[in-house]
């Protein structure tokens, strides 16, 4: 802690630092090293972002001018407001009681376990999943907040400043708003007690809440009902995702949860076992002709039955495109966890690219022979979306030998095969167009990138929702114009020299800057010339794809 203080110190002593609310907590090591992987704060991070949260779900809608934000209150001031208006006092309150009303900015799962509770004042929990569901419900709100004076908390303040300005942007009848300064951390630091507080102040680092001294919980498990507000077993909705509360009676790894607001919207759990969940990915359909999707996960991709016969969330089905020197059931086999992680939210679809590619292998370097012989077996046919110049292709029966070493810029070179590739991906799209997304990695995504702008270019805008580029690079291909591709994009690749011996970060980076600023999202870890899958990654991931559910 005394580093820390020293380090904020001398942070503080920087112009570029002022009005930097610094918070600091005690705690010991991590009660539980799953939860402290899967919450990601194992190394530093520093990015440039335009929000620290995202706040609206549409990438193509303005964010509100974070100068409308609300007024700061202390937790000192808030809580005499809270108190003034509590007891009937209108003395010093910004309005009278009846014109007062708390707004939690937080979502469902953290309301469960800690919330503000004020006598006589009507306390607002919007329930909602995600922060960006917010907008949505203050719109379906505003009557409940007009002409109100609004005193707006959420975890550490973040929160609040976004939100409070949407709700002021709303013009007339929407000025007073306050918000706590600080959030709830603030509060609990100056009010040990709990003051208006009560249960636990849901955090997102392996401490996973923080209470008062008081001794209530809040919580209650989603089974039995009993009172439980521990959120260290991660359990989470089989539908949507999101964090449940199951006591530890009650839970059981072979059974799925259904969250509150699916149960209201009529969801229920899938009548698919774990062990049945996993046979039924690891089936693949045989490949077919050129023209048709090879592959695919084969679980339901868009309303499958419950176990009363209601509907569950419609799935994203999302085309993937594999790298150089692969092919469908190579790239589908090395993301199966990829598709196991995402098998509530999104269908992966695989296929083949169009240009089959020579079989080449490399010599044992012991072995001398003018004439080497090739390897033994029979070997999978692999392709490629984009080829070098004048290749040529040998078949099965005609191995050859490689003619260099690997040369780690070799995709520079790949020039040729678009407007076949194009065509072909076009085709597929005609024929079974319904996906919502691409993802490419390596080489696919280059590809993927050359899809969209052409597509783009040719009909306005790309034919996708959203798209997913992995360890990708601008291709040397075409003769394009320089304008953005309008796309909701997410780039994850291996961040810093070194992390990716293929394709090298700068250019990863230099993709993503091929997409439209303000709806480009980049991820990057340091696991090499993989799409990674353990946290924090795979949560990004599932972040940006529920943007589209």
């Amino acid at each position: 802690m005394a580093a820390l203080e020293k380090h904020i110190e001398e942070m503080s002593s920087n112009s570029l630092f002022d009005g930097t609310d610094f918070k600091l907590a005690s705690c010991e090591d991590p009660i539980d090293e799953r939860v402290a992987r899967e919450c990601g704060f194992t190394s530093l991070s520093v990015r440039l972002v335009k929000e620290l949260v995202t706040l609206c779900s549409n990438p193509s809608l303005t964010t509100p001018d974070i100068s409308f934000a609300g007024r700061h209150l202390s937790a000192a001031e808030f809580h005499s407001v809270l108190q003034t208006v509590g007891t009937g006092s209108d003395t010093e309150a910004p309005a009278g009681q009846n014109d007062v009303v708390v707004l939690d900015a937080r979502n469902l799962y953290e309301t469960r376990i800690g919330k503000f509770h004020v006598p006589n004042v009507e306390t607002l929990h919007p329930e909602i999943r995600q922060y960006s569901d917010l907008p949505l419900w203050i719109d379906e709100h505003t009557e409940k907040l007009r002409g109100k004076s609004i005193m707006m908390y959420c975890t550490g303040g973040i929160r609040c400043e976004m939100a409070s300005a949407y709700i002021r942007s709303k013009g007339e009848g929407f000025e007073n708003v306050f918000q706590l300064y600080g959030g709830i951390q603030r509060y609990l630091e100056q009010y040990p007690d709990g003051g208006y507080f009560d249960g636990k102040n849901f955090v997102f680092d392996h401490r996973i809440s923080v209470g008062s001294n008081k001794d209530n919980i809040l919580g209650t498990c989603l089974i039995c009902g009993s009172t439980y507000d521990d959120y260290s077993s991660r359990c989470r909705c089989s539908n949507c995702r999101m964090l449940v509360l199951v006591c530890s009676t009650c839970q059981d790894s072979n059974k799925e949860y259904v969250c509150e607001l699916c149960l209201k919207n009529g969801k229920q759990c899938c009548e698919i076992s774990v062990k049945q969940d996993c046979q039924a990915e690891s089936e693949l359909s045989e490949p077919s002709d050129i023209g048709k999707l090879s592959i695919s996960n084969k679980i339901s991709t868009s309303k499958a039955p419950g176990s009363n016969g209601s509907e569950q969330l419609k799935k994203l089905r999302i085309l993937c495109l594999h790298g150089f020197r692969q092919n469908s059931s190579n790239f589908k086999g090395r993301t199966s966890s990829l598709a196991k992680k995402l098998k509530h939210i999104a269908e992966l679809v695989f296929i083949d690219a169009p240009h089959e590619l020579s079989f080449v292998y490399r010599p044992h370097p012991d072995v001398c022979s003018d004439k080497p012989s090739p390897p033994s077996g029979t070997a999978k046919t692999k392709s490629a979306w984009l080829v070098s110049p004048n290749m040529s292709c040998h078949t099965m029966q005609d191995w050859k030998v490689a003619d260099a070493p690997f040369d780690p810029l070799q995709y520079q070179e790949q020039t040729d095969g678009f407007k076949e590739s194009y065509a072909y991906l076009e085709s597929i799209i005609a024929q079974d167009g319904n996906f919502d997304g691409v993802l490419g990695f390596s080489q696919g995504a280059a590809m993927a990138a050359l899809l969209c702008r052409q597509q783009q270019k040719t009909c306005g805008s790309p034919k996708f929702r959203f798209g997913i580029f992995c360890s990708g690079y601008p291709a040397p291909v075409g003769d394009f114009d320089r304008e953005p591709i309008r796309l909701p994009s997410l780039h994850c690749f291996g961040g810093g020299e070194g992390h990716d011996r293929q394709i090298a970060s700068r250019a990863s980076t230099e993709l993503a800057g091929m997409f439209e600023e303000g709806r480009c999202t980049i991820v990057e870890h340091d696991m090499g010339h993989i799409i990674p899958t353990r946290p924090p990654y795979i949560d990004r991931m599932k972040e940006f794809l529920c943007n589209f559910i």
